[in-house]
């Protein structure tokens, strides 16, 4: 997959920045204007609706906003924080072996 332009990249961060301000704003008020008026809690509906747009705007943030930086530093600490490491070396010296 080809790396993403830098400009995509910031204009993906600040989608995203702006998608998280407006669903908590929106639904902060929602759940406000449900307790003021003392019906059923109505405001689980359009929280879910948001919630659920959200969380895939989310996925797909993370999914174009990955870098090979961040892939290594996920590795590293996932090494360190292994207990079977000789497994992990074994498994990275056979990918090593195959690249070549």
């Amino acid at each position: 997959m080809k790396p993403m332009p830098v400009a995509w990249c910031g204009r993906l961060v600040r989608a995203f920045r702006w998608h998280a301000w407006c669903f908590t704003a929106l639904n902060l008020a929602l759940t406000s204007i449900n307790i003021a008026t003392g019906r059923p809690w109505w405001a689980m509906w359009p929280l879910l609706a948001t919630g659920l747009a959200f969380g895939l705007h989310y996925i797909l943030f993370k999914a174009f906003t990955v870098d090979e930086r961040w892939v290594e530093e996920r590795v590293q600490d996932l090494t360190l924080k292994s207990y079977d490491r000789s497994h992990i070396e074994s498994i990275r010296e056979r990918r090593q072996r195959s690249d070549r």
